[in-house]
């Protein structure tokens, strides 16, 4: 078959590879959510400590990810790409070893420290090997992955909780699984290799653009409010709707599935939308107002239980919907540049975001009513709208 879904051949196991990686990614992040309880009970550290572990996989990741950009357009992203998932998977197996507090900081930084490869590395890859008329769907593939990762990890610890599993145990398996796909993705990188590349690779922007962009600069702030909005439903609805209804884990849990559910859902066919529509900036406006509303709806503690199911699975959904738009608008703001840098750079803030973001959220779920998790996620959509708004008025 000379093609499948619109994409030559190759240009389908480039994304199928890429995508692979990306799930990975995602997974590990979220796959320790329905763990946090056990983890911080046995090491004897409090929601607001835990959240610092989780800050220094952010915060390594996001100080390491431009460097990475540079890297990979200096050498390419194939190899950059399969090290940094043996860093990822070895990091967070080896969680299931800690027995101190500082244990966990240093192997989620180790983590994080191979996280940093992705964003650069596979936009850098997609961009150069996929035509330009495709890289909507090219990029909602690549986010369909990730969002796959988000959504089977929780619910594949949340089955491991119900099989009485150890949460060493299942951490050392999740780590054990990236390694062996980090040697599967060794076996075929050639296939991402960029020298069997579609279009020239452009030349990584000068620092002194990154830093001084009025494009770029509200990009990062986008990805910085966007993900600091994200990071309380992610890591801390689980908790908090377990105290505010009174649920178990494993129940709490189905609603965290079902927003990023929602999220995967819609995102293929965002990439639909993004190659079809110049009107990229509306519809993720539109689309990251209805996910406000529907957060903050769930923080005002007026919904029962399967309301705030639905509530969460509109917002994922329209979270979902945007991403293909806001990678093209970020492709659009690179020019002439590598998008892999620029990627690399702007995707800094989100996980600035988040590591701001997580110890607020951490001292929430200590010391104030855990509703507020919700209400400061919909406050920092806010914060996301405003900085689309003002890039949609830039000239670039």
């Amino acid at each position: 078959m000379a093609s499948v879904i619109s994409f030559p051949r190759r240009e389908v196991q480039v994304i199928g590879l890429i995508s692979v990686a990306h799930f990975l990614s995602h997974f590990y992040l979220t796959s320790l959510v329905p763990l946090y309880a056990s983890i911080a009970s046995e090491l004897g550290v409090s929601w607001t400590s835990l959240s610092w572990g989780i800050t220094a996989y952010v915060v390594c990741t996001g100080v390491l990810q431009t460097p990475m950009g540079y890297l990979v357009d200096r050498i390419g992203g194939r190899w950059v790409l399969v090290f940094g998932l043996f860093f990822l998977a070895g990091g967070i197996g080896s969680i299931g070893f800690a027995t101190e507090f500082w244990h966990l900081i240093g192997l989620m930084a180790l983590a994080g420290l191979g996280n940093s490869v992705f964003h650069p590395a596979d936009y850098s890859i997609i961009s150069v090997s996929v035509a330009d008329d495709r890289l909507g769907k090219a990029f909602s593939m690549h986010s369909f992955g990730g969002s796959s990762g988000m959504v089977v990890g929780p619910l594949v610890m949340a089955l491991f909780i119900q099989l009485d599993v150890p949460w060493r145990t299942s951490v050392l398996v999740v780590g054990a699984i990236g390694i062996v796909l980090a040697f599967v993705l060794l076996a075929f990188g050639g296939i991402i290799d960029e020298s069997g590349a579609t279009k020239r690779k452009r030349e990584p922007p000068p620092w002194r653009l990154l830093l001084t962009s009025r494009p770029i600069l509200l990009l990062f702030l986008f990805y910085l409010f966007s993900s600091a909005a994200n990071a309380g439903v992610v890591h801390f609805s689980v908790a908090a709707l377990g105290t505010i209804y009174g649920l178990p884990i494993v129940a709490a849990t189905l609603a965290l599935t079902f927003y990023q559910g929602g999220s995967l859902a819609l995102t293929l066919p965002g990439g639909l939308l993004a190659d079809r529509t110049e009107h990229h900036h509306r519809l993720m406006v539109v689309c990251l107002a209805i996910s406000a509303a529907m957060v903050a709806l769930v923080g005002l503690n007026i919904l029962p239980f399967w309301s705030v199911i639905v509530a969460l699975a509109l917002s994922g959904g329209a979270r979902g919907l945007v991403t293909a738009a806001r990678d093209v608008n970020v492709r659009h703001s690179a020019g002439s540049h590598s998008v892999g840098t620029v990627f690399a750079f702007v995707s800094t803030g989100f996980l600035f975001g988040g590591a701001v973001a997580l110890p607020i959220y951490g001292l929430v779920l200590d010391h104030a009513p855990p509703e507020t998790v919700f209400l400061i996620s919909a406050v920092m959509t806010l914060g996301a709208i405003f900085a689309t708004i003002l890039h949609s008025r830039t000239k670039i």
